[in-house]
C-alpha cells in the first residue's frame, strides 16, 4: 500500500450513513485508493522516487522502475540469464526498500521463477496475458485468441463490436485490421443506423470475414525480434497508399558475427482513407508521415543500439529539401515538414511495389491468408542478403513527374 501525506487525507473523506435514523459516520482513506483520479499517477509516481532514491544501489532496477512498469505490472528481460538473474535480485531487493512484494513471476526460462512461486507451472502449455497481448512462456511466442459470436442478422453495432476485440497494439495483424476498418468505413458510407441491419451484400461479406477470423488462432509470433550475438542491429520502415487506406511497416534486421542474417516484423500502424476523396499522391505522402512518426516511436522504444535506419517507399514524393518545402501548399508542406523533423532525407530509398510489405497492409488481406504471407511476417527478399542488394537512394526526386504532381 501507498501512504498519502497526512495534510492530503482529509480530502479522501466519505460520509456514510448506513440507515436513515443513524448519525452520519465520517471515514478517511489513508492510502491511495484505485478508482480515485489520482491514483494511477501517484502509483507510477511513487515508483519512479523509489528509483531515484535507490538507483546507485540498485542501478538496472531503477532503469526499469522508470520504463518497463505499467501500474502494477513489470513487462522485462536483458540479454542472457545471468544478467536476467541479477535484475531479477535488484527488483526485489529495491521494492523491499519501499515495503513492497512482487508476486506471480513467470518468464521464458524456469530458472528464473522462484521456488517458492507457487502461482505459475511452468510446464503449462497454456498462455499467459501480457498487458493485453497473450504470451506462450515456454515457447517464448505471442499468439492471439479470437473469439467472436456468430450473429445471424450483424449490424453496425455489432460490426464495431468485433473490430474492437481484435487487440493488437503492435500491429502485428495490421492487414487483417485494415481490412476490418474499410469495411466499418463503407457502413458509413452507406449512412445505415447503428441498430439497422445491414443489406444482405455487406452482411454476406461481413459473416464470411468473421468466420475467417478463427485463422488468427493458429499465428504464433516468436517474441525475440534479434538474432543473439548480434552485431549490427538495422530497423527498415516500409510505406504505402491505395485509394482505400495506407499504412507503414518496420523490420528489425539483424546480423551476428558469423554473418548469419535474421529479419523479423516489428510493427505497423495504418489509416484508411479520408472519405473525401484525396488524391493518391497526398495518401503516399500521408503514408510516409505516418512511417515516420511510427519510426521514431520505435526508436525511442526498443532502446537499443541501432546500427542504421532506411526507410522504404513505392512512390517517388514529397521528400524534399527545406527550401523547396516552403513553395508548397499548405496540406503538403505541413506533412513534408513532419517528415524533415523525423527523419533524414538520404536514409529514403525507392522499393518496388512487389517488394513493399506495406503495399499489403494498405490493402488489407484476409485473416486466412496472412499467416502464409512471408513478405508480411519478414519482410521483401533482399533483407536476407547482402546490403549492396537495397533498393538505392532516391536522389533524382525533385525532376520526376511524380513530385511535380504532389507540388502542384
Amino acid at each position: 500500500m501507498i501512504d498519502v501525506d497526512v495534510s492530503q487525507r482529509p480530502l479522501q473523506r466519505i460520509l456514510w450513513k448506513g440507515d436513515v435514523n443513524e448519525p452520519v459516520k465520517v471515514y478517511q482513506l489513508n492510502t491511495v485508493t484505485y478508482g480515485t483520479a489520482s491514483a494511477p499517477f501517484l502509483a507510477m509516481r511513487t515508483l519512479k522516487q523509489i528509483s531515484i532514491d535507490e538507483g546507485e544501489n540498485f542501478p538496472l532496477a531503477a532503469s526499469v522502475l522508470c520504463d518497463d512498469f505499467y501500474m502494477d505490472d513489470v513487462l522485462s528481460g536483458a540479454n542472457s540469464l545471468e544478467v536476467a538473474k541479477t535484475l531479477q535480485h535488484q527488483l526485489i531487493d529495491i521494492l523491499q526498500t519501499a515495503q513492497m512484494s512482487l508476486h506471480k513471476w513467470c518468464g521464458n526460462t524456469s530458472e528464473l521463477i522462484p521456488t517458492t512461486e507457487k502461482e505459475y507451472d511452468f510446464a503449462s502449455p497454456e498462455e499467459i496475458k501480457t498487458l493485453g497481448i497473450a504470451w506462450k512462456s515456454k515457447t517464448d511466442c505471442f499468439n492471439f485468441k479470437v473469439e467472436v459470436e456468430r450473429n445471424a442478422h450483424p449490424t453496425k453495432r455489432s460490426v464495431l463490436s468485433i473490430i474492437a476485440r481484435l487487440f493488437d497494439p503492435l500491429g502485428l495483424l495490421g492487414p487483417v485490421i485494415t481490412k476490418a476498418k474499410i469495411f466499418m468505413q463503407q457502413l458509413w458510407t452507406l449512412q445505415i443506423d447503428w441498430s439497422e441491419r445491414l443489406p444482405e451484400k455487406e452482411a454476406s461479406e461481413w459473416k464470411e470475414f468473421v468466420r475467417s477470423l478463427v485463422a488468427l488462432n493458429g499465428i504464433n509470433i516468436e517474441r525475440c525480434i534479434v538474432i543473439p550475438n548480434a552485431e549490427v542491429i538495422e530497423l527498415h520502415g516500409f510505406c504505402d497508399a491505395s485509394e482505400r487506406a495506407y499504412g507503414a511497416a518496420i523490420y528489425a534486421r539483424s546480423i551476428n558475427p558469423d554473418g548469419e542474417i535474421k529479419v523479423k516484423l516489428v510493427a505497423s500502424k495504418s489509416r484508411v482513407s479520408p472519405v473525401k476523396q484525396v488524391t493518391m499522391p497526398r495518401l503516399e505522402l500521408c503514408s510516409a508521415v505516418l512511417l515516420a512518426k511510427l519510426m521514431h516511436k520505435v526508436k525511442r522504444a526498443l532502446r537499443m543500439d541501432i546500427t542504421s535506419v532506411f526507410l522504404d517507399r513505392f512512390h517517388n514524393s514529397a521528400i524534399v529539401d527545406e527550401n523547396e518545402s516552403r513553395n508548397l501548399k499548405t496540406f503538403v508542406a505541413n506533412r513534408v515538414v513532419i517528415i524533415q523533423e523525423l527523419t533524414e532525407l538520404n536514409k529514403w530509398h525507392h522499393v518496388p511495389s512487389e517488394q513493399n510489405p506495406a503495399d499489403i497492409i494498405s490493402r488489407g488481406l484476409d485473416p486466412e491468408k496472412i499467416q502464409r504471407s512471408e513478405l508480411w511476417w519478414f519482410g521483401p527478399a533482399f533483407l536476407e542478403v547482402s546490403s549492396v542488394n537495397f533498393p538505392r537512394y532516391v536522389d533524382e526526386i525533385h525532376n520526376c513527374e511524380h513530385y511535380q504532381r504532389v507540388k502542384g
